[in-house]
């Protein structure tokens, strides 16, 4: 002790640096929040009705199609630490009734001046940051709807919503940059493209997610035996800003992998060699207002066609010696490009979109789609939207892309048939509440 400090204020000094250091930590303590548990969801409930030249597959009749389009319950727990650190665990079931998947996101993320990280069954750029035509149509969500379970696709057709080699909820770790003078970055890395949960690691097969691994209208069925990737990257670049009622976004998209695939006439016994996942997507949109307008355009160049013909052959029974594939590895795994437009007044939105799908087939054939869509949306209450979507669908092939899809539908053992040219509209209302 100082030689004249008197024993008082001394307790005085050591009293305010008490205080002092209990505010400073109340303050940590006031900044840093506990875990807590939120709940939202949604679910939407439609009918549809199809009006189409081929009506096989069960696809026929007047009677009306009754679905869930969509429906998922999300359990979100959030927290955040003194420094300001964010921490995120999600959980997605989809609480469509007989569905495959009834848990089909499950991850954990973290955020910070870093920018985000992500790790487990969780979607990843190509999803995340496309802004074209596609995204703007309500309803059942056009291409990416309803459609699909009313319309009979003509055979090699892409639908051309994703592009080839798309990840969609596989296991994978994904990380987003901070924004920076309207720029933003993001990445993802899937180990293996059908993996989804704790299943063992097994690149010499499909995993446990043969939908997720798929690559539709050029190994168009049996899908526990379907193209996958391995070491897939996904690379995404996005730019966005807004002036007094204009909004601009831009995004360009890529995904490069190790593509598999096993000969189903060997039931996992031997793999065709197909060349590998190179694929992009552009896509921007532009809004004033209450109008925006917004296309995209997917490149799938060769992705997950095989390398040549010569192993992909029957070996045994009536089928012996012919190409399961046929030669898809004279073709190319198609192009895709779309533009669409918005109009929101009041509690409504209208909405219409073209697309428009190419894809060589071989050396010579072609399939193609053209497909517009419409949609109005009325918000009538907090929570509570009704819907009303028209498509109006065209499809082309040739004779040789049915008849390798009519191989693969042997196989798959349902009595389907591949289809031809095809043309026809389908017609859906709708409910979707959320909360």
């Amino acid at each position: 002790m100082k030689k004249g400090t008197h024993p008082v204020r001394l307790l005085a000094y050591v009293a305010a640096g008490c205080l002092l250091y209990t505010t400073s930590m109340t303050q940590v303590r006031a900044d840093a929040q506990a875990p807590t548990l939120k709940m939202n969801g949604y679910t939407i409930v439609n009918a549809a009705s199809a009006k189409q030249q081929r009506s096989d597959n069960g696809k026929g009749g007047s009677e009306p199609y009754i679905g869930i389009g969509a429906s998922d319950l999300y359990f979100t727990v959030t927290g955040k630490a003194a420094n300001g650190m964010e921490y995120k665990y999600r959980i997605n079931f989809e609480t469509i009734p007989g569905s495959s998947a009834y848990v089909n996101k499950n991850y954990v993320e973290v955020n910070g001046n870093f920018g985000t990280l992500q790790a487990g069954a969780v979607t990843g750029p190509d999803d995340t940051m496309p802004e074209s035509g596609a995204n703007l149509i309500g309803g059942a969500n056009g291409i990416d709807g309803t459609m699909n379970c009313m319309y009979n696709y003509s055979a090699g057709a892409i639908k051309g919503v994703n592009f080839v080699g798309e990840t969609k909820k596989a296991t994978k770790a994904v990380f987003y940059s901070p924004e920076v003078m309207g720029f933003q970055l993001g990445f993802a890395f899937t180990p293996n493209t059908s993996h989804m949960g704790d299943a063992n690691r097994n690149n010499a097969m499909i995993g446990d997610a043969p939908t997720v691994g798929n690559s539709s209208g050029i190994y168009p069925a049996y899908k526990t035996l379907a193209p996958y990737g391995t070491r897939n990257m996904t690379l995404g670049l996005t730019y966005k800003g807004s002036v007094d009622k204009w909004s601009y976004a831009f995004a360009v998209v890529g995904v490069t992998e190790k593509s598999h695939y096993v000969d189903p006439a060997q039931f996992g016994q031997r793999q065709i060699t197909l060349k590998n996942a190179r694929s992009y997507q552009l896509s921007g949109s532009i809004g004033y207002d209450k109008w925006k307008v917004a296309a995209g355009w997917i490149d799938n160049g060769k992705s997950r066609l095989p390398k040549d013909n010569t192993l992909a052959r029957y070996t045994s029974g009536s089928n012996a010696g012919k190409l399961l594939l046929g030669d898809a590895h004279l073709g190319n795994a198609g192009k895709a490009w779309n533009v669409g437009t918005s109009y929101t007044v009041g509690a409504y939105q209208f909405a219409t979109a073209y697309h428009r799908t190419d894809r060589r087939t071989d050396a010579t054939g072609n399939a193609s789609s053209d497909i517009i869509a419409t949609s109005v949306d009325l918000s009538a209450l907090q929570g509570l939207k009704v819907f009303g979507e028209v498509d109006f669908i065209r499809t082309k092939t040739n004779a040789n892309a049915v008849a390798v899809q009519q191989q693969f539908m042997a196989i798959d053992g349902k009595g389907n048939q591949a289809i031809s040219n095809n043309s026809g509209a389908v017609f859906v209302v709708g409910t979707k509440v959320s909360f």
